[in-house]
């Protein structure tokens, strides 16, 4: 077989495994433990002939592609074998037989580690940090706001309405920008403007070091959250939690269709779930996340342009002691390319040569000295200021949003700059 043709037939064979894979976690959710068992030794064999077709290609390929084939064969072996440990596992659920606990299994394979029975169980809350933002404590995104107004918060609290004229809100939100430009805030205040509760989670909270413990937490995540009724729920970092599969990680490969078949099943749930997404690179997220249905609705939280800046600034320096005079345009023109958050540090930054002034001051004796941050103190802080936010990596954001065909914002020039951008 021709190399092309090679090639081919393993990338068919791989996305075949993979909807097997996520068709066993479908039904092992729902329960159907026989069907579970038998879609996962399908999903092994289809894996197992994928790293076949792969072996192949490694008699083709050069000396410099030799060990990356060869870590995907070995990847591909081992997720082969979890299938295998899975359809075990879901026939003994099935039956009602209890786990093996040590040594091996029946067919004399060296067990995967378990966590052990009456261990601590995964728990998820809503977040009570007393952090109640608004959207009006939000500067800028005014766009943004709208269309998570139109597609997630309306559709909630003028439901009757949207029932009248037939509109669905067509499943969660994928929020995505550069780093610091405001993603986790404007998620807070989706949740208080929709009046829910607030489920916050990283990766960290999720992938574990047991084996199936990353299922076994997402299926727990989403259980608390129906079990709240109403409520938001916001992944962050989600390139870590809904990566393409296929890649290094066999943990992900399992994880991501599990996290899938939960948010398919809030389509028959009777209370209000919103499932947000948040990334710096979308163009990591696994595609069958962004159909219909999932994550319908795609908002762009761009770097601040300069209106923006200014009124940020203007905003973080209100109740600081600092003299009237300040040029805040000049800052503002000076800190394009800066996120949110670096200009929220810079501020922060520019409060420390007149702290220590202040300080030298009262130990010197004179206890009644005040001192004010002036235009030097912030530009000084400027100049040691480095930018968070790579230019490639929107790059290759804008890259992404082009083959989606969402439109780009236009960049910032001079002092007007492009708008905020939902999508």
């Amino acid at each position: 077989m021709e190399k092309e043709n090679l090639y081919q037939a393993y990338q068919d064979r791989l996305h075949e495994a993979i909807r097997m894979d996520e068709r066993a976690c479908m039904q092992r959710r729902n329960g159907e433990g026989t069907k579970a068992a038998a879609s996962f030794r399908e999903a092994a064999a289809l894996y197992a002939d994928a790293a076949r077709l792969m072996v192949e290609l490694i008699d083709d390929c050069a000396a410099e592609e030799l060990a990356d084939y060869q870590k995907s064969v070995d990847r591909l072996i081992a997720v082969s074998r979890q299938m295998k440990d899975l359809a075990e596992e879901a026939e003994r659920q099935a039956s009602g037989k209890p786990r093996e606990s040590q040594g091996r299994t029946p067919e004399g394979r060296e067990k995967v580690p378990q966590r052990e029975e009456g261990g601590e169980e995964p728990g998820f809350t809503p977040v009570t940090d007393g952090k109640e933002v608004r959207f009006e404590d939000i500067v800028g995104l005014e766009e943004a706001k709208q269309i998570v107004l139109d597609e997630i918060i309306h559709p909630i609290t003028y439901a009757e309405i949207y029932r009248e004229f037939k509109k669905s809100n067509g499943g969660g939100l994928l929020l995505f920008g550069p780093p610091g430009s405001g993603k986790t805030m404007l998620a807070r205040a989706i949740a208080n403007e929709a009046k829910l509760p607030f489920f916050s989670v990283k990766c960290s909270d999720i992938v574990g070091k047991y084996f199936g413990e990353a299922e076994k937490k997402t299926k727990a995540l989403f259980d608390a959250v129906r079990a709240a009724g109403n409520a938001v729920v916001f992944l962050d970092e989600a390139e870590a939690l809904a990566c393409r599969r296929g890649g290094n990680s066999t943990v992900m490969n399992r994880l991501v269709p599990e996290l899938l078949a939960q948010i398919d099943g809030f389509d028959k749930f009777e209370g209000h779930v919103i499932v947000m997404f948040a990334t710096n690179r979308p163009y990591d997220i696994d595609p069958a996340f962004l159909r219909y249905g999932r994550l319908a609705t795609l908002c762009y939280v761009p770097l601040p342009d300069y209106p923006v800046r200014l009124a940020l600034i203007r905003k973080e320096m209100e109740g600081r002691p600092c003299q009237s005079d300040l040029d805040y345009g000049k800052i503002a023109r000076e800190t394009r390319n800066m996120s949110c958050a670096d200009l929220v540090n810079l501020v922060n930054k520019s409060s420390l040569r007149p702290i220590n002034r202040t300080i030298r001051h009262v130990e010197a004796g004179d206890k009644e000295w005040k001192d004010r941050i002036t235009q030097q103190d912030m530009e000084d802080a400027l100049g040691c200021m480095q930018v968070s936010v790579d230019q490639e990596e929107i790059r290759k954001m804008e890259q992404w949003m082009v083959k989606m065909h969402l439109k780009v914002p236009k960049h910032e020039t001079g002092l007007e700059g492009g708008s905020a951008y939902a999508v």
